[in-house]
């Protein structure tokens, strides 16, 4: 976006906000009691800012105050699409199964995924153990 204030220290200042600005170039001593918020909130790249102004002497400075969402999503966006690549199969599915990507691992490991990811597949039973009869003690 482009700026549209402009620093001047030979012209007075001006507000004919939201076409220009004119400012003079640095700040003076009332312009930390003096600065209020003109206009409404605009987006320059990734962030919102809004226009603060001296009543007093019409300096005038952009303050940043928070990310844009639009980049935040569009961030986030992009990190969803590396992710998706990165999962791509081979098959007729795009997206691969967590059983087939650890089965994958397993196989470039050599060896047997845990038993947890093994599907249909049926555990043996262990015999239960007779339980010894205490001894008596008379």
């Amino acid at each position: 976006m482009d700026n549209i204030i402009e620093y001047r220290d030979n012209r007075t200042p001006a507000n004919d906000y939201p076409r220009r600005i004119v400012s003079p170039s640095a700040p003076s001593a009332c312009c930390t009691d003096h600065m209020e918020r003109i206009g409404r909130p605009a987006f320059d790249g990734n962030w919102r800012f809004f226009y603060k102004r001296c009543t007093v002497c019409g300096y005038t400075v952009r303050c940043f105050y928070a990310p844009s969402l639009l980049a935040i999503v569009e961030a986030a966006n992009q990190i969803r699409l590396t992710l998706a690549e990165m999962n791509l199969g081979t098959g007729k599915r795009k997206r691969r199964t967590r059983a087939e990507i650890e089965q994958e691992i397993a196989t470039a490991l050599d060896r047997v995924p845990r038993r947890s990811q093994q599907v249909n597949q049926p555990r043996s039973l262990m015999p239960l153990r007779r339980r010894r009869p205490a001894p008596s003690l008379a």
